[in-house]
Parts: structure tokens; C-alpha cells; sequence
């Protein structure tokens, strides 16, 4: 959710290694290394082992999103030819915090022909904090504050909080979940600033990483029951429908949906006049950045899934989510699986929304029971009609 105190989500996709500009010849037979100050630099270093010497060598590193990697020609700085370096000033050129980065070498000895390095991947991880980390099946708890018997507490509530979601979706995770949880929300913020960032209103979904914001003692605990569960949401969801985009009321509204019995703030929202530019269309795209939109954004996207689900089930939520895969529209997928447009499903969702009148739910529910009583009446009532007729005549 977007939102203080509430996770970042991101997800890492598998992307291949991009066309290379020269054929290399085989595998180098050095070291490539690489080591960073958060914030400050990052130094990858490349040493020859059983080369005459080096005559050139090529860096390329890429991140989740890019389409090309960087390209970094170096020449050996070492008098004996075997060993390159090429330094990357964060400061000058930040890069996010926790994105993955996978780097490789290509490398030209002298006298001879190409090799290149096998590609390794690293996670830019905060290391001004001392991280450390307890597993469950595919979950992994990064935590640095607080005792370990609060930190199986919230990695216990990432679990059963996956097996809630994915379960009815029969998800299993593909890979890997890593929940990074700050305890003081101020340095988290801090860490993604230093790359020009802000925490609240960022949703990725490209690395495979969770980041919590709470305090490490009971009310934090507290706080994590609802933004667990939401950030976790993103990676099923991600993952179910493989990577496509999906519209975000309903990325974000499942997310909203999973974190429990209805927020009261949303609630309070969803009583507010509707600001401009948030409806279901209008949330087909990215959510509003005023937060006063966006909580009325999260709102009514939580109403209309939770909406959703009391009349389709967990099996019409996951029949939209698989036209979503296919790549349909936002407007073509409630369509196909739902036979309405937006607008009308946004018309119903505020239908339910308003308040009943007093005695409206019961006579409801009591409805086919009272048209069985009046047809049970209406039996004799035609009977003593009947006989009444007969008589006259």
C-alpha cells in the first residue's frame, strides 16, 4: 500500500542476459568481485589468473527493466596487466536500493582472443544496517532491531499470511521472498532518498524484495498484520499472472482486500464526496499521488474487490485475473469475465455501499419465506373461493 509505514513491493522477473557486441572464446579463468559503500560507491574489480596478461576488458551490469545493459570499456591498471577496475560514484549516479544487478566481464588477453566471466547476481543491499535473517519455506526475514522471539513472530505472520492468499489460488512461490523490515521507518526513508526516492506512494513490481516499515515491539507487530499481508498480495498476484500488468484497482484493491476486516479510514473515505479522477477507470492506470485521492483510490478499489468476491467468489476474482494474463484490457477483462462494463460495476459498488434503511436486511433475508407463506395462504383462500362459486350455482 502506498501509504506511511505500509511495505514497498518488489519483484525480480528472470531476464536474460542481452546480446553481446563480441564472441568470446571461452571462460576467463580470473575473479570478478564486486563491492560497494552504500550511498557512496561501488567498485567491481576484475583479476586474471593463468593469462599471459590483459589487453582490454568490457563490463556490462543491468538491472530489472532495462532493455540494455551499461557497457564499460576498461584497460588494466595493474603493471602486470591482470587486473581492471572500474568504480561507479553513487553519489553522482545513485542507483535504488535493493535492486538486483547482475554483471559480467568480456575480457581480450594479450596476445589471443576473448573470454568472458560467468554472469553473477547481487542484491545492492542497505549495509549501513547489520542484517539478520530467519527462513521459512520460501520466505526470508531480514530484520536488525528488536529480539529474535518478534522476529519469528512477524516472519510466522508472512507465512500464514502467503498461505491465506496463495492457498485459494493454488500459488506456490516460484522463487525466493525476501522482506527487508526497517525498525526505525526514518532510516528506510533515508536509504531510498539517497537515490532521489520516496518510500510512500512507491510500488515496484519488478524485484523480488518486501520492505517493512514498523517499530520492533507489539505495536508494530500490530502494524505489520495489515501491511504484510498487502505487500505480499503484489507478489502472488505478480506471479499469477506472470508478470503482465494488471489494472491497479484491482492489484491494489486485492491488496487492500487481504489485509483483513475493512481499514476504518476507508471507510470514512468511501463517505466522502468522490474527488475528481478517482473512479475504476480512472484507476485503470497508475493510482493518484494527492493523498487525499489516493485514499479515496485505495477505498473504493478494497470496496470493489471485496464487492467482487461476496458475489463471484475467490473463482470469479481469479477468472479476471487470468484475462488480465492473457494480456486483455482493463475495461475488455471485466467484460469478458464479468459481462458488464466498469462503469456499471463502479454503479453497483456504490449501490452496496449506501446505507440500508432500518429493517431493509432483515425483510430481505425473510423474503422467500414470506412469498412461501403468502402462496401457503393463497391455497385455502382459492379454495373457499372455489367453493363459494360452486354454491352460487
Amino acid at each position: 500500500m502506498k501509504q506511511a509505514l505500509l511495505g514497498f513491493v518488489l519483484l525480480l522477473p528472470i531476464f536474460a542476459r542481452p546480446l553481446q557486441t563480441s564472441t568470446p572464446e571461452g571462460t576467463f579463468p580470473g575473479r570478478a568481485t564486486v563491492e560497494y559503500t552504500f550511498g557512496q560507491r561501488m567498485r567491481f574489480v576484475l583479476e586474471g589468473e593463468g593469462l599471459p596478461s590483459i589487453s582490454e576488458a568490457i563490463l556490462y551490469y543491468t538491472m530489472p527493466g532495462m532493455e540494455t545493459p551499461y557497457r564499460v570499456r576498461r584497460t588494466p591498471e595493474a603493471s602486470d596487466g591482470l587486473r581492471v577496475i572500474y568504480e561507479r560514484d553513487l553519489r553522482r549516479e545513485p542507483l535504488p536500493p535493493f535492486v538486483p544487478i547482475t554483471f559480467w566481464w568480456e575480457v581480450r588477453e594479450d596476445p589471443g582472443g576473448w573470454h568472458s566471466t560467468e554472469p553473477q547476481t547481487f542484491r545492492y543491499l542497505d549495509n549501513r544496517v547489520a542484517w539478520q535473517t530467519l527462513s521459512a519455506g520460501p520466505l526470508r526475514l531480514h530484520w536488525h532491531a528488536g529480539d529474535p522471539g518478534l522476529a519469528r513472530s512477524v516472519l510466522e505472520l508472512a507465512r500464514r499470511s502467503l498461505e491465506r492468499i496463495g492457498g485459494p489460488l493454488g500459488y506456490s512461490a516460484p522463487e525466493p521472498i525476501d522482506l527487508f523490515w526497517y525498525a526505525d521507518p526514518e532510516l528506510a526513508r533515508a536509504a531510498f532518498r539517497l537515490a532521489g526516492l520516496e518510500i510512500e506512494g512507491e510500488v515496484r513490481p519488478r524485484w523480488r524484495a518486501v520492505i517493512l516499515m514498523a517499530s520492533p515491539d507489539g505495536a508494530g507487530l500490530e502494524a505489520l498484520r495489515r501491511a504484510i499481508p498487502h505487500e505480499l498480495t503484489h507478489v502472488v498476484l505478480h506471479d499469477l499472472a506472470g508478470g503482465q500488468p494488471l489494472p491497479a484497482w484491482l492489484d491494489e484493491g486485492w491488496a487492500v482486500w487481504s489485509e483483513g476486516p475493512p481499514d476504518p479510514t476507508l471507510l470514512r473515505a468511501l463517505q466522502e464526496p468522490r474527488l475528481e479522477g478517482v473512479s475504476l477507470i480512472g484507476l485503470c492506470g497508475d493510482f493518484p499521488t494527492d493523498p487525499l485521492r489516493a485514499r479515496q483510490a485505495y477505498a473504493l478499489a478494497g470496496a470493489t474487490v471485496r464487492y467482487l468476491h461476496d458475489r463471484e467468489g475467490i473463482g470469479g476474482l481469479r477468472r479476471l485475473l487470468e484475462a488480465y494474463a492473457q494480456g486483455l484490457s482493463c475495461e475488455s477483462g471485466v467484460r469478458r469475465v464479468l459481462g458488464r462494463s466498469l462503469d456499471r460495476l463502479e454503479r453497483e459498488v456504490e449501490a452496496a455501499l449506501r446505507p440500508q434503511p432500518p429493517g431493509r436486511a432483515v425483510l430481505e433475508g425473510l423474503g422467500p419465506w414470506l412469498l412461501l407463506f403468502l402462496l401457503m395462504s393463497l391455497g385455502p383462500f382459492s379454495l373457499l373461493l372455489g367453493g363459494r362459486s360452486s354454491s352460487a350455482r
